[in-house]
C-alpha cells in the first residue's frame, strides 16, 4: 500500500471514531437474564431396549421360518426330478396338497388332509417319497389351520 492510500485510510478511521465518540457502545457481550432451560425428559432407554429386542427377535422368527420353507421347496424339487416312474402323479398330489389352502374350515381343511394322506399312501412307494410328501401336506395343513383360527 503506498503512502496515500494509507494516509486516506487513517483519516477515515479517525473521522469514525470521532463520529462515534459519544455513542454508548460496550464491548462487553448482553447476557439475557430471562432465558429459562426447557424441561427435557428424560429418554426411556429401556423400553427401547426392550422394543427393539422383541423386534430382533421377531425378525429371527421371520428368518428361521423362511429357511424351512426354503428347505421344503427344495425337497418337493428334489422329489419330482428323481421320481422318473410316477413323476405325473407326484405332480398332482403335489397339487392336492395345496388345495388344502381353500378350505374355508378346520374341519373341511381336517378332512382333505386326510384324504391327502391316504392318497399318498396309496400312491406313491417308496417310503422317502412318501415321507417328504407328508410333511410338506402337514406344513400346508398346519398353515391353513393357523390363519383359520385368525
Amino acid at each position: 500500500m503506498d503512502d496515500l492510500e494509507s494516509n486516506d485510510l487513517k483519516s477515515k478511521t479517525e473521522k469514525l471514531l470521532e463520529n462515534n465518540k459519544n455513542s454508548r457502545l460496550s464491548l462487553r457481550p448482553h447476557l439475557i437474564t430471562d432465558f429459562k432451560v426447557p424441561e427435557i425428559k428424560p429418554f426411556p432407554i429401556q423400553e427401547h431396549f426392550e422394543k427393539t429386542e422383541e423386534y430382533q427377535k421377531k425378525c429371527l422368527e421371520i428368518l428361521q421360518s423362511i429357511n424351512i420353507n426354503t428347505a421344503n421347496l427344495f425337497i418337493l424339487v428334489d422329489l419330482i426330478s428323481k421320481s422318473n416312474e410316477k413323476q405325473d402323479e407326484i405332480l398332482k398330489l403335489i397339487f392336492e396338497i395345496l388345495t388344502i389352502a381353500k378350505a374355508k374350515e378346520k374341519r373341511e381343511a381336517e378332512s382333505l388332509f386326510k384324504k391327502i394322506v391316504t392318497k399318498i399312501n396309496n400312491t406313491v412307494e417308496t417310503t422317502d417319497s412318501m415321507i417328504k410328501l407328508i410333511n410338506w401336506a402337514t406344513l400346508i395343513y398346519k398353515l391353513v389351520e393357523a390363519m383359520l383360527q385368525k
